[in-house]
């Protein structure tokens, strides 16, 4: 009986362990981001809202369907006070099939923030209102990343695959 030889096995388990662990450490990030690790999320009252800043963009989206493409904004905040900087954003559910395909784009787009960009796969998709039970998405940026709480965002990324 012929098949795969053991060693083949064995060398290919031990480099798909190598891989898990690297894609767990980090270290197969993108090296144009800045380093940034998902935080989890924070309730927005009506008050906190006011400090978050409307960030437009524009998302396009290529399927089987068609090519679809949009405006939408995300409201998105740098707080800057703690040891690490932490950025808490979300976007609006609130037009149908476009709000969804508008958090596909998100989900591969950079935000730039002021001269540093992270992954804005962080900004969370909500269909509350502030002070209403909504929950923003929120990443803190690695040590000595200190962007000031009003530097220019800007959402960027090109079209992706629904």
């Amino acid at each position: 009986m012929t098949g795969i030889p053991r060693w083949a096995m064995l060398l290919l388990a031990a480099a798909f362990a190598l891989y898990a662990i690297a894609a767990s450490q980090g270290w197969l990030r993108d090296p144009s981001l800045a380093k940034a690790d998902y935080v989890g999320t924070i309730d927005v009252s009506a008050d906190d809202a006011k400090l978050y800043r409307a960030v437009p963009f524009e998302w396009r989206v290529n399927s089987a369907a068609g090519s679809f493409k949009g405006n939408d904004t995300a409201h998105i905040r740098i707080d800057p006070s703690g040891e690490r900087t932490v950025l808490c954003g979300w976007v609006p559910l609130d037009k149908g099939g476009a709000s969804i395909r508008a958090t596909r784009w998100l989900s591969e787009a950079r935000l730039a923030v002021g001269d540093i960009k992270v992954t804005a796969l962080f900004i969370a998709p909500v269909d509350k209102k502030p002070g209403d039970g909504l929950n923003a998405g929120c990443l803190r940026l690695d040590e000595g990343i200190k962007p000031t709480a009003d530097a220019p965002l800007r959402l960027e990324g090109s079209a992706v695959r629904e």
